[in-house]
């Protein structure tokens, strides 16, 4: 059993090393899948070992963020950590990180485990993995081609959550109603984390929020404030569900175009006025998950705080590039609500500059691109820019900013990527900033043109 398991480290290990010798990828799930099928219990095994447990972070959006920050809060606190940090979290991706991050003879090099977790995945990796925290971000509408309906996904969490061991903490966003909601069923202890910005609410739900319901009797529930899609501040009149109690919590937040975020923290850590570097609403749900997380992992507050000022974007989420004289702003999009949330924060930060918008729809991305008619593009109408559209389905991105009220001169067509990202990048003024809107697949491919120029690094190597 033994030789078994490390002939199966072995075996992923080498065939990590030529991936990224072949320059075919950065061997992030290919090693995993050839370990497993080698040795099937690798997962439960191997993170049954490591020192302090595992902790998993799930959700719609935010999962990479949020596991990058709280990786470098538990680094900032002398941890070592085992971390998917490329984003690669199907199971054969979390497999891969354990074999590139242990000993032939099957110890862990690391104190603890911070995986980040495909959603559709998460009730599968549960019945191999035991967690000593489990982060729920959020639940949106994604890819209904392999997620779905919501409450389909909802219901398989359901299940694989109220069956849990005690021991295991959840870390739950409370404004998300569908996850309070199982906060509530939990069988174990519950930390919530939300928003308290009364300034920064909408006044409806917006239309492509994905439920108004109360997950407990099913009538429509109260908003007193909406912050993102169907997050927010609720109660419902006819059960009395409610929000629950913040035990983390941000207030007083400055919202600072495309660069970056002030606010208050409050709670379990005391009170504390934090600068993020990166922008936007929903990453501050992400600090606070990753804040949340930490306290449960026993982290004092200076590496907290360390951890917040030494992050920056995620690759593609937010992140800046600087090349040829220019700054590049990557912004992954792939559902309506975050798609809503980079609109929002652009269309504050009004400009000349050229947009480029590539949107795929291969296996990652999601075949059915319909939410691209659900998504504000109707905000960019006021922008006096060109908009460039590539990718796969360029053709419908154009259609429906010509239905959203962009003027057509406006819009011009390039599938090829190399060609409009160059045709984008001449057209921004020197000194100046170019704004991309990919989808995953596309910003893979983004990035890999601009790594031939050197102007990123590949993404397994950051």
């Amino acid at each position: 059993m033994r030789f078994r398991l490390a002939l199966a480290l072995l075996s992923g290990r080498l065939i990590g090393s030529a991936a990224r010798l072949s320059g075919r990828g950065g061997g992030t799930a290919l090693p995993g899948l050839a370990a497993n099928r080698l040795y099937p219990d690798l997962l439960p095994e191997m993170t049954g070992r490591i020192p302090e447990g595992v902790i998993l972070v799930s959700g719609t959006n935010g999962k990479t963020t949020t596991s990058r920050l709280l990786a470098l809060m538990l680094t900032s606190g002398g941890k070592r950590v085992l971390h998917n940090r490329t984003g690669s979290n199907l199971i054969r991706g979390i497999a891969a990180t354990i074999v590139a991050s242990s000993h032939l003879d099957g110890r862990p090099v690391g104190d603890i485990g911070l995986f980040e977790t495909d959603e559709a995945v998460l009730p599968v990796l549960l019945r191999q993995v035991q967690p000593r925290v489990i982060v729920l971000n959020n639940l949106f509408r994604d890819q209904l081609d392999r997620y779905g309906e919501l409450d389909s996904l909802y219901r398989s969490w359901e299940r694989a959550l109220t069956t849990l061991d005690p021991a295991v903490h959840l870390v739950v966003n409370a404004d998300d109603p569908a996850l309070a909601r199982l906060g509530e069923l939990a069988t174990g202890p519950v930390t919530y984390f939300g928003l308290d910005s009364a300034e920064l609410a909408l006044s409806e739900l917006p239309h492509a929020a994905d439920s108004g319901a109360c997950p407990r009797c099913k009538k429509p529930l109260v908003y007193s404030a909406v912050y993102v899609s169907h997050l927010g501040a609720y109660h419902c009149p006819n059960c009395g569900f409610s929000r629950p109690q913040l035990d983390v919590l941000a207030t007083e937040i400055a919202l600072h175009g495309t660069t970056h975020t002030e606010l208050t923290l409050c709670g379990l850590y005391g009170e504390h006025r934090l600068r993020m570097n990166v922008p936007g609403l929903y990453n501050v749900y992400n600090g606070l998950a990753a804040t949340a997380a930490a306290y449960q992992a026993a982290l004092p507050w200076d590496a907290v705080e360390r951890g917040y000022s030494g992050f920056s974007a995620a690759f593609g989420r937010f992140e800046r590039i600087h090349a040829e004289g220019r700054n590049i702003v990557l912004t992954l999009v792939k559902n309506p609500v975050g798609c809503n949330e980079v609109l929002r924060m652009l269309s504050s930060e009004p400009s000349r500059e050229p947009l480029l918008i590539i949107i795929n729809d291969q296996t990652a991305d999601g075949r059915d691109v319909s939410w691209l008619w659900d998504a504000d593009f109707e905000l960019l109408a006021s922008m006096q820019g060109p908009i460039i559209t590539s990718g796969l389905r360029a053709a419908d991105m154009a259609v429906r900013l010509k239905y959203a009220g962009i003027d057509p001169v406006q819009i011009h067509v390039e599938e090829r990527i190399p060609a409009a990202l160059r045709r984008a990048m001449d057209a921004t003024s020197a000194g100046g900033t170019l704004r991309v809107m990919p989808t995953y697949t596309a910003m893979l491919a983004l990035r890999a043109h601009m790594g031939e120029f050197g102007w990123v690094e590949p993404y397994w190597e950051e």
